[in-house]
């Protein structure tokens, strides 16, 4: 049997068409005109004697024998990725692409604060990807997605040995707004059983968080049981939440000063507990 000499641009533009459904599109992605992109597809499907789209429809829709033979492009494609930053990390080139996982807080914070410091990204493409913490994340673990090269998180991933170093450890505690505390007094811990809690689904047991605190004056650390009307799966909507006078959430003292404090702004203030 002939081996038959597929070339990667045959195989890139298949699987750009198949990702745009249109030519004038995947021409467009690839930046090589449109002519050029039907001929390499004619070429491939004259070369392998088998008809990859079905143009019949206004798109570009894969035949049967295209549908199965995606799969395997596009793993080509992604080898083929790996073995360029390979090479390209070995020449200690900047170039490739550097896939960062994190919570929708440390994202944003990535964003505003970190990624501009960066003095010279080269050819490096950084994607920043959210993945905020799935329900008992902390007591069972985060998943590391296939694609993820950092995952930075609240939480340990389940693979442990994964773990490359801790970034920072912070205290947390209750912040509600001025409206809030007014309307609905708080001295102690223990009556936050009494009070709407903004809840975190990452740290849900059954239909309530467990909030730790250290008892005043003293080191002992004491959990409470709390419940809410409110789950957010990320601690950003749960403190605007907090700020729309909807309860009290628990969160670092960073994370509350980053919007300016004006009482009439939905500034956060720490709850006496």
């Amino acid at each position: 049997m002939t081996k038959l000499q597929l070339k990667y641009r045959e195989l890139k533009i298949i699987s750009v068409i198949a990702a745009s459904e249109n030519i004038s599109h995947a021409a467009t992605v690839l930046g090589i005109a449109q002519a050029n992109v039907s001929k390499y597809l004619a070429d491939f499907e004259s070369k392998v004697g088998l008809k990859v789209f079905d143009r019949t429809t206004r798109q570009l829709m894969l035949t049967p024998f295209g549908t199965a033979l995606l799969p395997y492009i596009n793993d080509m494609l992604d080898r083929n990725e790996q073995l360029n930053n390979f090479i390209a990390d070995y020449k200690h080139e900047k170039r490739g692409r550097v896939t960062i996982y994190a919570p929708t807080g440390i994202i944003t914070y990535l964003s505003k604060h970190v990624i501009d410091k960066i003095k010279d990204i080269g050819d490096i493409t950084l994607s920043l990807k959210t993945c905020n913490l799935e329900r008992n994340a902390f007591y069972e673990g985060v998943e590391f997605p296939d694609d993820c090269d950092v995952l930075i998180s609240y939480a340990p991933p389940k693979d442990e040995s994964l773990v490359a170093s801790f970034i920072i450890q912070y205290a947390v505690t209750a912040y509600a707004s001025q409206r809030y505390l007014e309307k609905h007094p708080i001295s102690r811990p223990d009556e936050l059983e009494h009070h709407s809690c903004i809840l975190i689904d990452s740290m849900m047991i059954d239909d309530a968080n467990i909030w730790r605190f250290n008892v005043a004056g003293s080191k002992e650390v004491r959990d409470y049981r709390v419940k809410g009307n409110y789950v957010c799966d990320n601690t950003q909507s749960a403190l605007e939440l907090a700020r729309n006078h909807l309860g009290i959430v628990v969160c670092a003292r960073q994370k509350c000063a980053e919007r300016p404090a004006r009482r009439h702004a939905g500034a956060l203030l720490s709850a006496p507990v």
